[in-house]
């Protein structure tokens, strides 16, 4: 039953993107592809019963496509209410949700829009940075953290990130620098020290050898990154010590970037910036269906990565969201209480007591989200 696909096209301001859906038996997962003309920008999988029905399979494909493209079509028209009207925080959330889709150039566009009203905000520099990066364009990024670097010189994600940047560029002693003074500032900076093996292997294949001294300190540097976060040690990190071990070093550069990319795909974070726009300015708001569905997602995470406190505290506003519905049901209960029998003293008290307590309800939640 494979090869049942879906593909439509997103219409940006300036660009356009596809999304393209199909199913594979042979590995069970329905990919779910974001394309930029004909290149694959981002990926999705998700698993799936090999023994269901064709009918239901073409529906299971065809809604989970159908999710997908609703999901960026909302998000461009939150793109495009903000363009008329910035806010800094608003467009920073927007670019990190481009940002973990691959769209690069939408990215950009909002980090330079929430940079227009906040010029010296060295994290909105950052991830500007790492924009730059996806769009190969290196010597704007360049310009940038040497920018965020003077606004604040002790942030190790800056010095890390410049060391990307340098790394991408092969000036390999440079990027050592930059990874090391994170190190300096964060020594269990577990990307950093990932980057350290990752930047000597590279300069390896350049040099054409690994000489001994330099293996023990890309183990140690490895080893240390694991060390600090277990995720690192995946089936990509464990390629890469075979090929390190049999001295094919391009090989094992390759499994080293893969296995970092796994990593970093990994966070939440974005699920609830996607979240927090739509409930801020999406055309119809979140309804309980779809906040059911945004906390499934973060518990699924949490189940993985127990350790990502973001994601925990991510998950707390969501149940706070969830109560708000469940707030408001209780109240429409009340009045169909009333409706039915107008002298039910006891509806009439419950009713007094929750239309009370939701303005508090809802002044914290506001403040919680917004603030």
């Amino acid at each position: 039953m494979s090869g049942f696909s879906f593909t439509t096209t997103i219409h940006g301001k300036q660009y356009d993107y596809s999304v393209c859906t199909v199913n594979f038996d042979s590995i069970r997962r329905i990919v779910i592809n974001l394309n930029d003309h004909e290149r694959v920008i981002s990926t999705r999988e998700v698993s799936y019963d090999p023994d269901l029905p064709e009918e239901k399979m073409v529906e299971l494909v065809k809604q989970h496509h159908e999710n997908r493209v609703e999901s960026l079509q909302e998000l461009m028209k939150i793109s495009a209410k903000l363009e008329k009207k910035p806010d800094v925080n608003s467009n920073h959330k927007l670019g990190l949700v481009f940002l973990s889709n691959g769209m690069g150039r939408e990215t950009i566009a909002e980090f330079r829009r929430a940079l227009s009203l906040a010029p010296d905000n060295a994290s909105l520099l950052n991830h500007l940075g790492l924009a730059l990066l996806l769009e190969e364009k290196s010597g704007e990024a360049l310009k940038v953290y040497e920018q965020a670097l003077e606004l604040k010189p002790h942030y190790p994600d800056l010095h890390n990130n410049f060391g990307l940047v340098l790394l991408k560029t092969e000036k390999y002693e440079q990027a050592l620098q930059e990874f090391e003074k994170a190190l300096a500032i964060n020594k269990k900076y577990a990307e950093a020290h990932f980057n350290v093996g990752l930047c000597l292997v590279s300069q390896a294949v350049a040099n054409g050898g690994l000489p001994k001294d330099i293996g023990n300190q890309v183990q140690r540097h490895l080893t240390q990154a694991v060390q600090y976060n277990v995720y690192f040690n995946n089936d990509y990190f464990k390629v890469a010590q075979n090929y390190l071990a049999k001295g094919q070093l391009n090989e094992a550069r390759q499994a080293l970037i893969e296995s970092k990319t796994m990593v970093l795909s990994q966070s939440g974070s974005e699920i609830y910036h996607e979240f927090y726009l739509r409930l801020k300015y999406g055309e119809e708001g979140v309804d309980r269906r779809a906040t059911e569905h945004y906390i499934a997602k973060l518990e699924e995470i949490l189940e993985k990565h127990p350790q990502y406190v973001d994601i925990h505290n991510d998950l707390g506003v969501a149940y706070l969201i969830q109560c708000r519905f469940l707030f408001n049901r209780a109240i429409n209960e009340f009045k169909r209480a009333l409706s039915i029998n107008p002298n039910f003293s006891q509806a009439k008290k419950n009713l007094k007591l929750a239309e009370n307590e939701g303005k508090g309800f809802l002044i914290l939640l506001r403040a919680i989200l917004y603030f």
